[in-house]
C-alpha cells in the first residue's frame, strides 16, 4: 500500500508542476502578443512620449557602404531633402525606429512627428510634417568604422588627421571633444566630428530647413 501511495502522490506532483509549467507559458504568450500589438500603427502617442518600433528580423550588418557616402552625397547637394520613404529605400528596414511628436514652431496647436531610424552604427533623424507631404533629414549620424563620409573621414581616424584633411574648423566644442565644420550657402549645414582620446568616434550632419 505504501507504495501505491508514493506513486499516487508521485502523479499529483507532476500533474500540479504541468499545469503551472502552462499557465506560465500563457502569460508569456499574452504579454508578447501586447508588447507588439501596441505601436504598431505608428501613430503618434499622446503626451509627448517615445514609441520604439523594432523591425523583425534585426539586421546584424548595416548597408553597404558606398550606398551609405551617395546618401551622405545627396543630403548634402540637396540641403537635407531627403525623405523618410527615400532613407528607407536605400538603407533598408532599420533595426528600431524611434517616434516622438514635436509641436510645430510656425503653426499653433499643430504637432508634427521626429522618427529616428536606428541601424547598425548609423542614425538618421527625420522631421515629418503634419497633413504634409513634407519630410526632412535634420541629422545624419556613422558611429562605426564601417563607413567613409566623401570625404574620407571615418570613425577611429586620429583628430590631427582630420585636421591635415579639412584644415581649422568653424568652431570648437571642448565639452564635448567635437570640432564643428559649418556651411551657410545655400542653407546651413555642419558637420560635427567628436572625439575621444584623439580618434573619432562619431560624425554627424545636422542640416536646417524653415
Amino acid at each position: 500500500m505504501s507504495g501505491d501511495v508514493m506513486l499516487q502522490k508521485l502523479v499529483y506532483i507532476l500533474v500540479g508542476l504541468l499545469g503551472l509549467s502552462l499557465g506560465l507559458s500563457a502569460c508569456s504568450s499574452a504579454e508578447s502578443t501586447r508588447s507588439r500589438s501596441e505601436g504598431d500603427d505608428g501613430a503618434v502617442p499622446p503626451g509627448g512620449a517615445t514609441v520604439v518600433e523594432r523591425s523583425e528580423p534585426r539586421a546584424e550588418t548595416g548597408p553597404p557602404s558606398d550606398v551609405v557616402a551617395r546618401l551622405i552625397q545627396k543630403a548634402l547637394q540637396s540641403d537635407g531633402s531627403v525623405s523618410y520613404k527615400t532613407l528607407v529605400r536605400r538603407l533598408g528596414t532599420p533595426q528600431t525606429i524611434e517616434i516622438e511628436p514635436v509641436r510645430n514652431q510656425y503653426v499653433r496647436g499643430k504637432v508634427d512627428t521626429l522618427r529616428t531610424l536606428v541601424y547598425p552604427g548609423i542614425e538618421a533623424l527625420v522631421y515629418d510634417v503634419t497633413n504634409e507631404a513634407k519630410t526632412f533629414l535634420v541629422r545624419l549620424s556613422l558611429s562605426s568604422t564601417q563607413y567613409a563620409t566623401p570625404e574620407g573621414l571615418r570613425v577611429g581616424l586620429s583628430k590631427q588627421h582630420v585636421l591635415d584633411e579639412l584644415g581649422p574648423p568653424t568652431r570648437r566644442n571642448p565639452s564635448k571633444g567635437e570640432l564643428i565644420y559649418q556651411e551657410t550657402e545655400p542653407t546651413p549645414t555642419s558637420m560635427v566630428v567628436q572625439f575621444r582620446n584623439g580618434r573619432i568616434v562619431r560624425i554627424d550632419w545636422e542640416f536646417y530647413f524653415t
